[in-house]
């Protein structure tokens, strides 16, 4: 199953070898330090040797696109499979953010001024939305999706919680790519990242919990 995903998807493979052979043909051309991590103002506040921008970051959007082939291979209940639009969905657009941000952060570190906050952040909030639309359609299984006591207990219980968290995680991404084009950055977008990330990690929960009692209450009264 995984060397058929792996032909079937050698588009991908070819997008994410990009990046080294982009590397090898800068690597001349960067500092010795480079940036590796930025605030929330799109500063740079901490450095390193260029090669973990050239190598490291491309390695790690390899790893994350295999580690997500194998998972489903893994799966004890084989209730998820590779060929599943919503699972190849998240692994393909998964790949595309790593390359995305590779692109911005090897921009800053050839010396281009570049608001690589602002960019990561809509990437990330394009991510999140266009994730967020696949999520209603996910299988319930071990590994991708909201995975609570209660979603794994219960199939309707784990279809209602993932179109809720699809509405949820559909319109947090949006806010993510306009809050920045309509306000003025600052503490209130930090802010609103965290109220974000809360949002799309805690409500989906809360969600399966509550959800998962009505069900209960209302088998108990038939």
């Amino acid at each position: 199953m995984i060397a058929k995903t792996l032909k079937k998807e050698w588009y991908v493979l070819l997008l994410l070898l990009i990046p080294f052979i982009a590397s090898i043909y800068f690597w001349d051309q960067l500092p010795d330090q480079v940036p590796t991590h930025f605030n929330i103002h799109g500063e740079a506040d901490d450095w390193g040797p260029k090669w973990v921008n050239a190598f490291l970051l491309p390695a790690i959007g390899v790893f994350v696109y295999l580690l997500l082939i194998i998972v489903p291979a893994i799966d004890p209940k084989t209730k998820i499979k590779n060929e599943q639009k919503p699972v190849a969905a998240i692994r393909i657009l998964t790949s595309v953010f790593m390359i995305f941000i590779y692109v911005f952060v090897m921009s800053a570190s050839l010396g281009y001024e570049v608001d690589i906050s602002l960019y990561i952040q809509m990437g990330l909030g394009a991510l999140i939305m266009l994730i967020g639309n696949y999520m209603n359609s996910v299988k319930q299984n071990y590994f991708i999706g909201v995975k609570t006591p209660w979603t794994l207990e219960n199939e309707e219980v784990w279809r209602k919680t993932h179109r809720f968290t699809s509405k949820v995680w559909t319109v947090s991404g949006l806010i993510m790519i306009l809050v920045p084009l309509i306000i003025q950055r600052g503490d209130f977008e930090a802010g609103m990242l965290v109220g974000i990330v809360a949002a799309i990690s805690i409500m989906p929960v809360l969600y399966s919990y509550v959800i998962f009692q009505k069900i209960n209450r209302e088998g108990n009264h038939v």
